[in-house]
Protein backbone atom coordinates (compact mmCIF):
# COMPACT_ATOMS: atom_id res chain seq x y z
CA UNK A 1 0.00 0.00 0.00
CA UNK A 2 1.42 3.34 -0.96
CA UNK A 3 2.02 6.04 1.55
CA UNK A 4 -0.38 8.40 -0.16
CA UNK A 5 -3.16 5.78 -0.17
CA UNK A 6 -2.55 5.04 3.51
CA UNK A 7 -2.63 8.75 4.32
CA UNK A 8 -5.85 9.13 2.30
CA UNK A 9 -7.50 6.29 4.22
CA UNK A 10 -6.39 7.72 7.58
CA UNK A 11 -7.39 11.24 6.61
CA UNK A 12 -10.75 10.02 5.28
CA UNK A 13 -11.37 8.05 8.46
CA UNK A 14 -10.62 11.10 10.59
CA UNK A 15 -13.03 13.19 8.56
CA UNK A 16 -15.76 10.57 8.98
CA UNK A 17 -15.13 10.29 12.72
CA UNK A 18 -15.19 14.08 13.08
CA UNK A 19 -18.35 14.35 10.98
CA UNK A 20 -20.04 11.70 13.09
CA UNK A 21 -19.03 13.42 16.31
CA UNK A 22 -20.35 16.68 14.95
CA UNK A 23 -23.58 14.99 13.92
CA UNK A 24 -23.91 13.43 17.39
CA UNK A 25 -23.22 16.78 19.02
CA UNK A 26 -25.82 18.42 16.78
CA UNK A 27 -28.38 15.77 17.66
CA UNK A 28 -27.63 16.16 21.37
CA UNK A 29 -27.92 19.94 21.15
CA UNK A 30 -31.17 19.70 19.20
CA UNK A 31 -32.49 17.18 21.72
CA UNK A 32 -31.58 19.47 24.63
CA UNK A 33 -33.27 22.43 22.97
CA UNK A 34 -36.47 20.54 22.20
CA UNK A 35 -36.62 19.01 25.67
CA UNK A 36 -37.68 21.99 27.75
CA UNK A 37 -37.76 21.20 31.45
CA UNK A 38 -41.50 21.22 32.25
CA UNK A 39 -40.88 22.22 35.88
CA UNK A 40 -38.97 25.34 34.80
CA UNK A 41 -41.60 26.16 32.19
CA UNK A 42 -44.36 25.84 34.81
CA UNK A 43 -42.44 28.01 37.27
CA UNK A 44 -41.99 30.71 34.63
CA UNK A 45 -45.72 30.63 33.84
CA UNK A 46 -46.47 30.84 37.55
CA UNK A 47 -44.16 33.84 37.98
CA UNK A 48 -45.86 35.65 35.10
CA UNK A 49 -49.34 34.90 36.42
CA UNK A 50 -48.32 35.89 39.97
CA UNK A 51 -47.12 39.25 38.73
CA UNK A 52 -50.70 39.86 37.52
CA UNK A 53 -52.23 39.38 40.97
CA UNK A 54 -53.28 42.33 43.10
CA UNK A 55 -50.16 44.32 43.99
CA UNK A 56 -48.12 41.85 41.92
CA UNK A 57 -45.19 44.24 41.94
CA UNK A 58 -44.94 43.61 45.68
CA UNK A 59 -44.29 39.89 45.27
CA UNK A 60 -40.74 39.05 46.22
CA UNK A 61 -40.68 35.26 45.81
CA UNK A 62 -42.50 32.63 43.79
CA UNK A 63 -41.73 28.94 44.15
CA UNK A 64 -43.28 25.78 42.79
CA UNK A 65 -42.77 22.35 44.24
CA UNK A 66 -44.80 19.28 43.30
CA UNK A 67 -47.91 21.22 42.30
CA UNK A 68 -47.78 23.60 45.27
CA UNK A 69 -47.26 27.29 44.52
CA UNK A 70 -45.85 29.50 47.25
CA UNK A 71 -46.08 33.26 46.83
CA UNK A 72 -44.44 35.72 49.23
CA UNK A 73 -45.14 39.43 49.28
CA UNK A 74 -42.59 41.96 50.56
CA UNK A 75 -42.74 42.65 54.28
CA UNK A 76 -42.20 46.41 54.08
CA UNK A 77 -41.52 49.40 51.89
CA UNK A 78 -37.73 48.89 52.03
CA UNK A 79 -38.10 45.42 50.51
CA UNK A 80 -40.48 46.85 47.93
CA UNK A 81 -37.97 49.53 46.87
CA UNK A 82 -35.17 46.97 46.76
CA UNK A 83 -37.32 44.87 44.42
CA UNK A 84 -38.55 47.89 42.40
CA UNK A 85 -35.92 50.64 42.63
CA UNK A 86 -37.40 52.45 39.61
CA UNK A 87 -40.87 52.69 41.19
CA UNK A 88 -42.28 56.10 42.04
CA UNK A 89 -44.63 54.56 44.62
CA UNK A 90 -44.13 56.17 48.03
CA UNK A 91 -44.27 54.45 51.38
CA UNK A 92 -47.60 56.10 52.14
CA UNK A 93 -48.97 55.00 48.74
CA UNK A 94 -48.10 51.39 49.50
CA UNK A 95 -49.57 51.58 53.00
CA UNK A 96 -52.71 53.29 51.72
CA UNK A 97 -53.23 50.52 49.19
CA UNK A 98 -53.11 47.74 51.81
CA UNK A 99 -55.24 49.68 54.29
CA UNK A 100 -58.08 50.39 51.87
CA UNK A 101 -61.17 48.25 51.40
CA UNK A 102 -59.97 44.98 52.90
CA UNK A 103 -57.22 44.87 50.25
CA UNK A 104 -55.14 42.27 52.09
CA UNK A 105 -57.91 39.71 52.41
CA UNK A 106 -59.12 40.43 48.86
CA UNK A 107 -55.60 39.90 47.52
CA UNK A 108 -55.19 36.61 49.38
CA UNK A 109 -58.64 35.18 48.68
CA UNK A 110 -58.73 36.22 45.02
CA UNK A 111 -55.07 35.45 44.29
CA UNK A 112 -55.03 31.98 45.79
CA UNK A 113 -57.98 30.76 43.74
CA UNK A 114 -57.13 32.77 40.62
CA UNK A 115 -53.81 30.89 40.39
CA UNK A 116 -55.60 27.55 40.70
CA UNK A 117 -58.02 28.71 38.01
CA UNK A 118 -55.28 29.75 35.56
CA UNK A 119 -52.62 27.10 36.22
CA UNK A 120 -53.97 23.58 35.69
CA UNK A 121 -50.74 22.06 37.03
CA UNK A 122 -51.35 23.50 40.51
CA UNK A 123 -52.98 21.51 43.28
CA UNK A 124 -52.46 24.10 46.03
CA UNK A 125 -51.53 27.73 46.53
CA UNK A 126 -49.93 29.26 49.60
CA UNK A 127 -49.68 33.04 49.80
CA UNK A 128 -48.01 35.03 52.57
CA UNK A 129 -48.40 38.79 52.99
CA UNK A 130 -46.66 40.40 55.98
CA UNK A 131 -47.93 43.85 56.87
CA UNK A 132 -47.10 46.07 59.86
CA UNK A 133 -46.12 43.24 62.18
CA UNK A 134 -48.94 40.89 61.20
CA UNK A 135 -48.42 37.99 58.81
CA UNK A 136 -51.49 37.20 56.73
CA UNK A 137 -51.45 33.91 54.89
CA UNK A 138 -53.76 31.64 52.99
CA UNK A 139 -53.45 28.04 51.84
CA UNK A 140 -56.01 26.67 49.38
CA UNK A 141 -55.96 23.30 47.67
CA UNK A 142 -58.29 22.25 44.87
CA UNK A 143 -60.09 19.51 46.78
CA UNK A 144 -60.87 21.68 49.80
CA UNK A 145 -61.89 24.59 47.55
CA UNK A 146 -64.31 22.39 45.59
CA UNK A 147 -65.78 21.02 48.82
CA UNK A 148 -66.15 24.52 50.33
CA UNK A 149 -67.85 25.99 47.25
CA UNK A 150 -69.80 22.84 46.36
CA UNK A 151 -68.63 22.75 42.75
CA UNK A 152 -65.64 21.32 40.92
CA UNK A 153 -62.95 23.64 39.60
CA UNK A 154 -64.17 23.31 36.01
CA UNK A 155 -67.58 24.65 37.08
CA UNK A 156 -65.99 27.41 39.15
CA UNK A 157 -63.86 28.51 36.18
CA UNK A 158 -66.84 28.39 33.80
CA UNK A 159 -68.99 30.47 36.17
CA UNK A 160 -66.25 32.50 37.88
CA UNK A 161 -68.24 35.59 38.88
CA UNK A 162 -71.30 33.78 40.28
CA UNK A 163 -69.55 30.88 42.00
CA UNK A 164 -66.43 32.59 43.32
CA UNK A 165 -65.63 36.22 42.64
CA UNK A 166 -68.91 37.88 43.68
CA UNK A 167 -69.67 35.70 46.71
CA UNK A 168 -66.12 35.37 48.11
CA UNK A 169 -64.03 38.31 46.90
CA UNK A 170 -66.50 41.18 46.70
CA UNK A 171 -68.90 40.16 49.47
CA UNK A 172 -67.62 41.15 52.92
CA UNK A 173 -69.31 38.23 54.68
CA UNK A 174 -68.34 35.69 52.00
CA UNK A 175 -64.72 36.90 51.97
CA UNK A 176 -64.56 36.72 55.79
CA UNK A 177 -66.01 33.20 55.71
CA UNK A 178 -63.52 32.11 53.02
CA UNK A 179 -60.57 33.68 54.83
CA UNK A 180 -61.63 32.11 58.14
CA UNK A 181 -61.66 28.71 56.40
CA UNK A 182 -58.35 28.97 54.52
CA UNK A 183 -56.44 31.94 55.95
CA UNK A 184 -54.61 32.95 59.11
CA UNK A 185 -53.36 36.14 60.80
CA UNK A 186 -50.39 35.93 63.15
Amino acid sequence: MSKSLLLSVIFGSLILVNCETTKQEREATTSEQSTVDPANEQLEKLKIESSRLRAGGSIKAVTLEQGVATIEYVKNYSEYKELNPQSLLSKSDLESYWESGDAIEKALVDGSVRLLRKMDFLEQTNITLPYKGTVYSISVNKTELEKFIGADLTEIVANWDDLFSNPYVYSDTGRARFFNQFGTKK
